[in-house]
């Protein structure tokens, strides 16, 4: 009897390994069309008429590139892929300056964007650099700990160590953004920080169709959130949330919110 009842619970845990392993390769297969694709974008970009220019490099020398949109004192930032697994907040970005570039026209004030800050990360499927560092864990904030409890969140030996990193806060000093967006997944949230118009984010979340919140429920150190709104800085930032990272976004719909911001007077 002993026996029967150990199979039974060998057979039902198999089962539901095997259940679990299903579920996971049927949202892997979706996932994988989305960073290839992106990938692909992102190749193509040193060859693209929009007139992507090389910003710096990464650890394992892919180019990262950027473009200007616009004119005028206001500058918008909005950075994508710091995360390479997150393979639509770069495609995002991209798509937001395919159409800067036909419609410029609609642009009011200066955008600067940078589409995938961690190609190493993209081109990997990882989270991480080449060199396995978080980058959103690597900014040089007050808050930077060296300490991390998973091996993803690694922030480095020391605070701003990463070319990725130095990159963003060099493009930080230069433009002197009124407003930074960071694009993530997967939660499908806007997240803004203290200064963020409240009007402006509310317009953002009804285009886009991703709620609002605050308090994104874990804590973020060295995170480029915290950089930028250290009080020598108080750059408001929002961290723009996509959703789950094996279903496409509406890429217009992102577009729209974050043209709102781009042309927000």
């Amino acid at each position: 009897m002993k026996n029967i009842k150990i199979l039974k619970l060998f057979v039902v845990m198999l089962l539901f390994f095997v259940s679990a392993g299903h579920l996971y390769a049927l949202r892997q297969r979706p996932y994988n069309v989305i960073r290839h694709k992106t990938i692909k974008e992102y190749r193509a970009m040193s060859v693209s008429p929009i007139g992507w220019k090389v910003l710096g490099y990464s650890n394992d020398m892919n180019p990262v590139y950027y473009r200007e949109f616009g004119s005028g004192s206001k500058t918008l930032l909005v950075i994508g892929g710091l995360h390479g697994d997150e393979p639509a907040a770069t495609m995002s970005v991209i798509k937001f300056g395919e159409y800067l570039y036909e419609f410029p026209e609609l642009l009011k004030n200066r955008v600067v964007l940078i589409p995938c800050i961690n190609p190493d990360g993209l081109i990997m499927g990882t989270r991480t650099n080449a060199n396995r560092i978080d980058i959103n864990r690597n900014f040089p904030a007050p808050t930077w700990k060296a300490k991390y409890a998973k091996n993803h969140n690694n922030p480095g030996r020391l605070p701003g160590s990463e070319p990725e990193t130095v990159l963003v806060v060099n493009a930080i000093y230069d433009y002197k953004p009124w407003m930074v967006i960071g694009v993530h997944q997967p939660f499908g949230k806007i997240y803004p920080s203290e200064g963020v118009p409240a009007d402006l984010y509310k317009k953002m979340s009804k285009i886009s169709g991703y709620g609002i919140d605050f308090d994104i429920g874990y804590d973020t150190p060295g995170s480029l959130g915290g950089y930028i709104s250290e009080k020598s800085r108080a750059i408001p930032s929002i961290t723009f949330e996509i959703g789950p990272i094996d279903i496409e976004p509406d890429y217009d719909a992102i577009t729209y919110a974050f043209l709102e911001a781009a042309n927000y007077r």
